[in-house]
C-alpha cells in the first residue's frame, strides 16, 4: 500500500536536468535528435543545451571562466587541441572528472568492443581518460563533377596531390564558370586546417616535451609555399569557410577542402543542382583528427553518474549513428560501423566513407602549453594571410610564425 502510495508523487517529480555545452551552432541538427533518443530511453532526465559556443576556442575561454566563477555545465563537448589544457588545469582543482574508473567498472571488454585504442587516446592526458570522443573528422576535398568534367577533368579519376589539383583548378578558372579550389586556411576559427599541412608534410608542431616550436623545419617550409602557391598559381579566392561553402553549393566554386562533417550541409543545400563528389586529402604523412571530446564538469556525485550514461550514449551505436547521419563526422564507436546501423548507409553513401578511410593516419589535434593556442592562433592567421596577400615571403612569414608562436608561449 505504500508503495501504490508513493508512486503519484514519483510520476509528478520534476524530470533531473543534465545541461550540457557544445561548439558550432549548425551542430543543432544532430544534437536535438541525441537529446530526443536519449529522453525518450530515461523519460525522468531533461537534456539542456546551454548556448552553443560559435568556435571551439570561444567555448573553451567560456569553461575556464565559468570554472572561476563556478557556473559550468554539466557536459562540455571541448575540441581536441584543447582537451590537455582543460584536464590539467581543472584537474587540479578537482572540476573535471576522471573516466577511468568509470570506464573499468563498464567491464574489462567493454572498451575495447566499443572503441579504437587511437580514438580513446585522443581524450586521453597523462595516461588518463579525461574525455570521450564524440565527433571525430579529418579534412576531405569536395568538388563540383560538373564543373571538373567541363574543364576536361575526370571526376572518376580526381587528383589526389597538391600538384594535380592546383593545374585541375587553373584549369576550372579558365572556363570562366567559377573559382577552382578554396582552402580557406587563414579564415578558419582555428588552427586545425594549419596543423593538417604540416603533418601532412611530414612535420610536427613542437617537440615531445612541449619546450621548442618545430613547424618551422622543411614541412613548414612546404607548407607556406603551398599557401603561396595556392594565391599566385591558382588565384584561390581569399574566402572565410562559410563563404566557401556558399560558394561551392551555388555552383560557382569547383573544389574546396573542408571538414567532412559538412557532407550533410553540402547535401542538403546542393539539392540536386548538381552531382559533387568527395576525395581524400591530398597524399601526405599525416591528418590533424578534429571534432570534440565529452568531458564531465559536474561536482554532484548524481549528476555525476548521469552525464556518465549520457557520454554513454552519444558515443555508442546509437548515438554515433545519428551523430554521422547527422553531419558526415567518422564515427568514434567501433559498434556503429554493423550493417544494421552505418554498414549499409555507407554502401548506399560511398561519398561519405572518404575522411573513415583516412582513419590510419589521423594524429592527435596538438595544443600548445600554457593556455596560449586560441591567441596563438589570432597571431599565425594574420601571419597566414600576410604570406597570401604578398605583404610578407613565405620564409620571413615562417620565421615570423615561429617566433610568435615562441613569444606567446613563454608570455
Amino acid at each position: 500500500m505504500s508503495a501504490l502510495l508513493a508512486l503519484p508523487s514519483v510520476a509528478q517529480s520534476d524530470p533531473v536536468e543534465l545541461k550540457v555545452m557544445y561548439a558550432s551552432p549548425s551542430h543543432k541538427r544532430f544534437h536535438d535528435p541525441l537529446a530526443a533518443a536519449f529522453m525518450k530511453k530515461h523519460p525522468d532526465v531533461k537534456v539542456t543545451y546551454l548556448a552553443p559556443a560559435s568556435t571551439y576556442p570561444e567555448g573553451h575561454e567560456k569553461i575556464l571562466r565559468g570554472a572561476v566563477t563556478g557556473n559550468l555545465p554539466d557536459v562540455w563537448y571541448s575540441g581536441y587541441t584543447f582537451v590537455p589544457e582543460l584536464c590539467e588545469r581543472l584537474g587540479k582543482e578537482g572540476k573535471i572528472v576522471d573516466l577511468t574508473p568509470l570506464i573499468a567498472a563498464e567491464g574489462k571488454e567493454w572498451a575495447s568492443s566499443n572503441y579504437k585504442d587511437a580514438t580513446l587516446a585522443l581524450g586521453q592526458v597523462n595516461g588518463r581518460q579525461c574525455a570521450m570522443p564524440v565527433t571525430m573528422s579529418t579534412p576531405i576535398v569536395f568538388f563540383n563533377k560538373d564543373l571538373v568534367a567541363k574543364a576536361g577533368g575526370d571526376p572518376a579519376n580526381f587528383p589526389r596531390d597538391w600538384n594535380g589539383l592546383i593545374g585541375l583548378s587553373q584549369k576550372i578558372s579558365a572556363t570562366g564558370l567559377g573559382d577552382g579550389l578554396s582552402y580557406a586556411v587563414n579564415e578558419w576559427g582555428d588552427d586545425w586546417l594549419w596543423q593538417n599541412l604540416i603533418l601532412n608534410f611530414g612535420g610536427t608542431i613542437m617537440d615531445p616535451a612541449k619546450t621548442k616550436v618545430t613547424f618551422g623545419d622543411a614541412a613548414g617550409e612546404k607548407a607556406v609555399d603551398l599557401i603561396k602557391r595556392l594565391v599566385t598559381e591558382d588565384k584561390m579566392p581569399i574566402l572565410n569557410e562559410d563563404q566557401a561553402i556558399q560558394q561551392f553549393v551555388a555552383g560557382k566554386l569547383g573544389i574546396v577542402v573542408a571538414s567532412t562533417a559538412e557532407i550533410r550541409g553540402m547535401d542538403q543545400a546542393v539539392g540536386g543542382k548538381f552531382e559533387f563528389g568527395t576525395a581524400p586529402y591530398p597524399k601526405g604523412s599525416g591528418l590533424a583528427a578534429g571534432g570534440s571530446a565529452a568531458v564531465i564538469l559536474s561536482t554532484d556525485e548524481a549528476k555525476q553518474k548521469l552525464a556518465w550514461e549520457w557520454i554513454k550514449f552519444v558515443t555508442g551505436p546509437e548515438g554515433q549513428e545519428i551523430v554521422v547521419k547527422g553531419s558526415g563526422y567518422m564515427p568514434t564507436n567501433k559498434r556503429a560501423l554493423a550493417s544494421d546501423r552505418l554498414g549499409k548507409f555507407y554502401s548506399e553513401n560511398p561519398d561519405w566513407t572518404t575522411s573513415v578511410k583516412q582513419t590510419d593516419i589521423a594524429k592527435p589535434w596538438f595544443g600548445y602549453p600554457g593556455g596560449a593556442g586560441a591567441r596563438i592562433w589570432e597571431q599565425q592567421k594574420i601571419i597566414i594571410s600576410d604570406i597570401m596577400r604578398d605583404q610578407t615571403s613565405p620564409k620571413e612569414g615562417l620565421a615570423r610564425m615561429v617566433a610568435k608562436t615562441e613569444e606567446l608561449i613563454k608570455r
